[in-house]
């Protein structure tokens, strides 16, 4: 009994060890386009936000820039806010900007949004007593938005890319797709 479990962890030792030496080196590019990365994000909004019951904010349209000067992915998103001033609702349209890095998460072998910044924030006519919460909720709100979901998810389509999600080599931007190195 004993010469078979020595048999065994050995072939298990030989398979895992001829595993690695066949992977190892060899990497694996996915493209992942901007119309890609836009149709997942559309799917995921709008959405609205409440506030200290005096506003509402409201994301739509999120449009994706890569920027491959800095390695970062931009989102421009409609931002609607209605405000409650002296029991009267106003609602006051304008547009937020927001510059987002990419992460790759093992478990979930997805790409995520992360690190965002808070750019640009155009809504005219928030009262000035308002303006510092609502910039501070809008910018919190924006990167919860898009650093929840993914925006691109690997699929399993045979056991090498399988083996090479493991690990994240590199992850480069061009003008019109993100190119990402997997391997081990």
């Amino acid at each position: 009994m004993k010469r078979v479990l020595i048999i065994a962890g050995m072939f298990t030792l030989i398979a895992v060890i001829g595993g690695y030496a066949y992977f190892k080196g060899k990497r694996y590019q996915i493209a992942i386009t901007q119309q890609q990365i836009d149709r997942t994000l559309a799917k995921q909004f709008p959405v609205k936000k409440s506030a200290l019951f005096i506003f509402q904010l409201t994301y739509s349209n999120p449009q994706v820039t890569l920027l491959p000067e800095n390695h970062r992915i931009q989102v421009g998103l409609d931002a609607s806010l209605n405000v409650k001033i002296n029991d009267e609702a106003k609602n006051l349209g304008g547009g937020v900007t927001v510059t987002s890095s990419l992460r790759y998460d093992q478990n979930t072998q997805a790409f995520y949004l992360t690190d965002t910044t808070f750019d640009r924030f155009e809504i005219d006519g928030v009262p000035e007593k308002y303006r510092k919460t609502v910039l501070k909720l809008a910018a919190e709100y924006a990167a919860e938005q898009l650093e929840q979901y993914p925006v691109y998810t690997l699929k399993a389509t045979d056991a090498k890319k399988t083996a090479a999600k493991l690990l994240l080599k590199n992850v480069e931007i061009d003008q019109q797709t993100v190119v990402v190195t997997l391997g081990l």
